[in-house]
């Protein structure tokens, strides 16, 4: 009788929940095989070898074996511990929520695995106006690789955005001149273009951005995001 198949690759906790007596059900995700769902057997026991497994903020070097949805994890070692508190651990629950509810199960993204940690990273040691660009970049990073992105450079007639020019937008189409129905959001170009280059500054143009990730990620999500908060912050 064949061994099962024993899987190795770094990891990153996104939610656990209980199941039976002494053990979570872990949704993962893994750097080779994308989002995964595992049983941490005894975890929630007083002796068990899943320390911290219940950390968000924790990378780790994870074994796991079997074939259906539902792995069994055999190891948890964390690899890394990032110091992420306060408002930041918010918006890394945020972070974690997107990839839950965004990416289809064990279908490899290691760019979007390898950019989370990057935000980790800036979680970890910015200051709050670098934080939110970066949130806003990865947020429209994500939609890009997902197969949603729209253009920052050019409306929807593929002409380049202008500074003094109002636009409309709408995930499916993006920026357009054309008059706007309900379903658009209105933006200015100096915020598209500000945008693009980084260098969102004003209050306003820091709403608009927000509502245009808002907008997009909501258009392609199958289930609705608990953490709208951090948009309205």
């Amino acid at each position: 009788m064949k061994s099962p198949k024993i899987n190795e690759t770094q990891a990153l906790l996104l939610h656990t929940r209980k199941y039976s007596e002494t053990s979570l059900i872990c949704e993962l995700f893994s750097k080779d095989l994308g989002r995964v769902s595992v049983i941490a057997k005894g975890a929630r026991s007083k002796k068990n070898k899943f320390q911290n497994i219940a950390a968000p903020n924790i990378l780790a070097n994870i074994t796991f074996s079997g074939k259906s949805e539902l792995k069994t994890l055999t190891t948890w070692e964390e690899i890394k511990f990032f110091k992420i508190s306060g408002r930041n651990l918010k918006i890394l629950l945020y972070l974690h929520e997107l990839i839950f509810k965004l990416l289809e199960k064990e279908d490899k993204q290691e760019n979007i695995f390898n950019a989370v940690i990057d935000f980790y990273k800036v979680l970890e040691t910015s200051e709050t106006k670098v934080i939110e660009i970066s949130l806003r970049q990865f947020e429209y990073y994500l939609i890009c690789e997902l197969g949603y992105g729209f253009n920052f450079h050019c409306d929807d007639s593929g002409k380049k955005i202008i500074a003094d020019k109002e636009y409309f937008f709408h995930p499916s189409q993006g920026f357009t001149l054309g008059p706007p129905n309900n379903d658009f959001l209105k933006v200015s170009g100096i915020d598209i273009i500000n945008f693009s280059e980084r260098k969102i500054t004003s209050a306003t143009a820091r709403a608009n951005i927000k509502k245009i990730m808002q907008f997009a990620i909501i258009n392609i999500a199958e289930r609705p995001l608990n953490a709208g908060g951090i948009f309205n912050d």
